[in-house]
């Protein structure tokens, strides 16, 4: 006749089945080397190492910009012998005093070669495409324009911001193979929609040292006289577990409903 500890060793097997199988969902998510854990507390945390702009002065400017990518759930050890990297642009949409509005908004991410890229050379960013960002539009509070897809305050100028100036908006996951793990609509747009992303930047007038005026050529940091940094908020998509997990915690509830069933039918027979 089974007995009661044997029930409870069954249970435990299964319990410690089940735990091992849902641990599995913790093992990071790897996409072409990016790799971050979805259960970090800071999930998902995205957040720019350098970051570097043009000016813009008026309606219909474009702002163009690039970086690197320096943590993901606030570690740096993400990127498997590679470097993440992004390239940007918005138009500006309207100007009220000291807030502009931004729209038409893209990023686009690479994965390319560990070192490769140069903070001083915007040649240098690109790779293997790994996801691709647009803006979503939404209003802003405190802001005239409801047209956004970004909204920056601007201490300074508007075309020599000071310290202290930032920048909010949203932004959709919309291609790239990083897109499944992201795409989660998340981020409450404040008029019934969702985004997958929220995005927060500071930025300033920081021109490279030997940089005497702003340079039309894109090829050249010069350039870029605005340094910043921001950050991305959202979810990841949490990976179904793999067949072989889910068949091992159903052996260890099966082998527990086998010892409870063989034990009702003992209990049965002495009735």
């Amino acid at each position: 006749m089974l007995k009661k500890k044997s029930i409870g060793v069954a249970l435990a097997c299964a319990l410690a089945l089940g735990a091992w199988s849902g641990s599995t969902l913790a093992t990071p998510i790897n996409v072409n080397g990016v790799h971050w854990d979805s259960s970090s507390p800071f999930d998902l945390t995205i957040q720019s190492l350098n970051l570097r702009e043009t000016s813009v002065a008026a309606v219909g400017d474009i702002l163009t910009g690039y970086g690197q990518i320096g943590s993901i759930n606030g570690s740096n050890s993400f990127c498997t012998g590679c470097d993440l990297t992004f390239t940007f642009t918005y138009t500006v949409h309207s100007i009220i005093g000291n807030q502009v509005a931004f729209n038409l908004g893209s990023f686009q991410f690479y994965t390319q070669a560990a070192g490769s890229f140069d903070f001083g050379n915007p040649t240098s960013v690109g790779g293997t495409p790994w996801l691709t960002l647009t803006g979503h539009t939404a209003p802003r509070t405190g802001f005239a324009d409801p047209l956004g897809q970004l909204y920056a305050t601007v201490n300074g100028t508007i075309s020599n911001p000071t310290a202290g100036s930032g920048g909010f908006g949203l932004v959709d996951a919309s291609g790239g193979p990083a897109n499944f793990y992201v795409n989660t609509n998340t981020i409450s747009d404040g008029i019934g929609g969702f985004a997958d992303f929220s995005l927060a930047s500071s930025f300033q007038f920081f021109p490279a040292n030997f940089c005497a005026s702003i340079s039309p050529d894109p090829t050249s940091v010069c350039h870029y006289p605005i340094e910043g940094n921001g950050s991305l908020i959202g979810r990841s998509t949490v990976p179904v577990p793999e067949p072989s997990e889910m068949g091992l915690l159903g052996l260890g509830l099966a082998f527990l409903g086998l010892l409870v069933g063989r034990r009702r039918k003992e209990t049965d027979g002495r009735a």
